[in-house]
């Protein structure tokens, strides 16, 4: 599979950037505007969502959308016959041209971009991987809380919340390692808790700990996070989605501290004093994983907890009907910039004939061409849907032309353009021919041939070069080689043949 072109760099980057600059813009606003709580967990994980779900969905979709879901393709037809070895009157070959400064920056930027972004998700990877491996160890060296610590059990609120704890199939172990409390899902959940920290706790701040962490699992927290830092690996260039991931982050906690709290004021400071505890215990070895409710080292994070702990919140949660119609617009507006992003590689419409027609090339048939039937092309929007293989399509020679330097209908579509110029492939296929000296066609030039199934097949010629291998699967819209003057031409551009069961057919209409 060839490197994805800088056009699918600077199209999903940069609406990847601009869709988290809006829903973090939009989402503080919004937040602010109607005061809403700082708890309001499910409206930040909407605007997270919204800043995400459009570019990952739209890739997604572009790889394994219709086109890909019907490999593997196999090739069921012959290689397309050509026979261009006639001599032309008055036309030789073409000099080689030298590539352009702007073919030679996006040869080296294409490498370049893609090393930076496997390196950076590379190292966001490893970052979470290490922080996962120093939780497991901690795990691995934890104990029974009963075990070390049976008098706490003593204490009824202690003795009643490890029941209920054991009852709900969550498992209570101490630790020690001098971090704050902490959750973990697998591969069972459990509560692990300092020892330190139970020393320095009472038996009623140690029951609204526990309550805390518990309710972490209750509500997945753990599996929400995990899920969150994974795209946020594939997306780590994006920073607005870090900060809208914090703030689901606050809200789960403060949703968690109020489950603790349980709205008796009696335990509002005493459960603050535990908070407390917990930051000064935590401060000089942070628990390295989103795992831990006390480890975050943001100051404005901690004033808000204990403002909220001491007061309660004091703004309102979002009404239904409000969330239902917040839901509604994110989620219309993700559709419309996936499918923008879905639709931009390779599906541009077709200029108006009467482009200029400097540019054309010089490729005699053996046998007159004949225009597509109207019937072909409803079969093929049927059966396959074809794109255009440029992204910004320029028309130089149209089907079925008669004309100089021509003496036989031209029996393809001719695009113009530099020299260098990605060419894409119109829809899934399987690459049956890519050479520099096609079979009795040394005026084709550098060819690619795709068979889609179906018995169609589309080819390439005068192509620079060619960036895929004989019976290599791609995808629509993947690139499969570049603009070239190989072959006998008048000029830089590709010459498109589209076939159906061997039959050439008028490219235009199908290639939209």
């Amino acid at each position: 599979m060839s490197l994805p072109s800088l056009e699918f760099w600077s199209l999903h980057l940069g609406a990847c950037l601009v869709t988290g600059l809006l829903a973090w813009a939009l989402g503080l606003g919004l937040h602010r505007a109607l005061r809403l709580s700082h708890a309001s967990r499910a409206y930040w994980l909407g605007v997270w969502t919204l800043a995400a779900l459009p570019t990952v969905a739209a890739l997604i979709l572009r790889w394994l959308g219709p086109e890909a879901s019907a490999w593997p393709i196999a090739p069921s037809l012959p290689l397309p016959v050509l026979d261009d070895a006639g001599a032309w009157p008055g036309l030789g070959a073409a000099s080689p041209a030298t590539p352009t400064a702007a073919t030679a920056l996006r040869d080296w930027l294409e490498p370049l971009l893609a090393a930076v972004y496997l390196s950076g998700a590379f190292v966001a990877a490893l970052r979470w991987w290490s922080g996962l491996r120093a939780v497991r160890r901690i795990v691995a060296a934890s104990r029974p809380f009963e075990d070390q610590f049976d008098g706490r059990f003593d204490d009824p609120s202690v003795a009643a919340e490890w029941r209920r704890l054991r009852e709900a199939g969550i498992e209570l172990r101490s630790i020690d390692v001098a971090t704050s409390p902490f959750a973990v899902c697998l591969p069972r959940p459990t509560i692990l808790v300092p020892v330190a920290l139970v020393a320095r706790m009472s038996g009623e701040q140690l029951r609204m700990v526990l309550r805390h962490e518990a309710a972490h699992l209750a509500r997945r927290d753990p599996q929400r996070a995990a899920a969150m830092r994974l795209v946020q690996v594939l997306l780590w260039f994006d920073p607005f989605l870090r900060l809208i991931a914090q703030r689901v982050q606050v809200a789960a906690e403060l949703r968690c501290d109020a489950e603790a709290i349980a709205d008796r004021a009696d335990r509002r400071r005493s459960y603050a004093q535990a908070y407390l505890q917990t930051l000064r215990l935590s401060a000089g070895a942070p628990l390295p994983a989103p795992a831990a409710a006390f480890s975050r080292q943001d100051p404005g994070h901690h004033r808000l907890r204990i403002a909220h702990m001491i007061e309660g919140d004091r703004r309102r949660r979002a009404p239904p009907a409000l969330r239902w119609v917040l839901a509604a617009t994110a989620l219309a507006a993700g559709a419309a910039i996936a499918s923008v992003q879905i639709a931009a590689p390779g599906n541009a419409p077709h200029p108006a004939a009467g482009i200029p027609a400097g540019i054309s090339s010089g490729i005699p048939a053996s046998a007159p061409a004949q225009a597509a039937p109207s019937a072909v092309a409803a079969a093929a929007s049927a059966e396959i849907a074809f794109a255009s293989p440029m992204r910004k399509p320029r028309i130089s020679g149209h089907f079925g032309e008669v004309g100089p330097p021509r003496s036989n209908p031209h029996r393809g579509l001719d695009f113009a353009a530099p020299r260098g110029t990605p060419v894409h492939a119109p829809a899934a296929g399987v690459v049956v021919a890519a050479t520099e000296s096609y079979d009795n066609a040394p005026n084709y030039g550098t060819v690619v041939v795709l068979d889609h199934g179906g018995g169609w097949q589309s080819l390439y010629a005068h192509l620079d070069r060619y960036e895929v291998q004989i019976g290599q699967q791609v995808a629509s819209g993947e690139r499969i080689g570049r603009v070239g003057t190989t072959g006998k031409v008048t000029g830089a551009h590709v010459h498109v043949e589209l076939l159906r069961d061997g039959r050439r057919v008028d490219p235009e209409p199908l290639l939209r």
